[in-house]
């Protein structure tokens, strides 16, 4: 379990691991984090995420059909510059992704969302981070968080306003 305690001593290559997990894992991982620690790891310093911001992208993920929903978190995590909502969410602050990803488990706990496939097999990488994650303190485990999800999302195009 070298990946374990590798991302445990040293942040950067927990991203890195994180970075190198398929984008079906790293969406796996997300929600696994929530899901086991969201009573902890909350939408980190609520007061400076833009909640109104986060909420807006979130009603437009959750208008659209179950399958175009896994599309757009996966164009997300994709960067894809051509889709719309990753350019969105890739203008925002990271404390307002947090948020974001926060908003997208608790869509999916209340069926709002696209769920997690019950068969879901999850990499042996993305759950030794999982494991790893629980053992750090929680500011570590937020600056992971925030460093997993601040560089998703594109761009917006030049001539956009978001």
């Amino acid at each position: 379990m070298t990946t374990f305690s590798n991302a445990v001593n040293n942040l950067e290559k927990a991203c890195k691991i994180f970075r190198g997990l398929s984008v079906d894992d790293q969406l796996a991982w997300l929600w696994f984090v929530y899901r086991k620690m969201g009573q902890s790891i909350t939408p980190a310093a609520p007061g400076a995420a833009a909640a109104k911001i986060a909420e807006g992208l979130y009603e437009q993920v959750k208008q659209q059909s179950k399958q175009d929903q896994l599309a757009a978190m996966r164009a997300i995590a994709h960067k894809d510059p051509n889709n719309l909502i990753s350019r969105e969410y890739g203008s925002l602050s990271t404390n307002t992704k947090l948020a974001f990803w926060y908003a997208l488990a608790i869509g999916m706990d209340r069926g709002e969302i696209i769920a997690m496939p019950d068969n879901y097999e999850f990499s042996q990488q993305g759950q030794e981070l999982l494991a790893a994650i629980e053992t750090l303190d929680f500011e570590a485990q937020i600056t992971l968080l925030r460093n997993a999800v601040e560089p998703m999302g594109a761009a917006p195009r030049a001539d956009e306003t978001i």
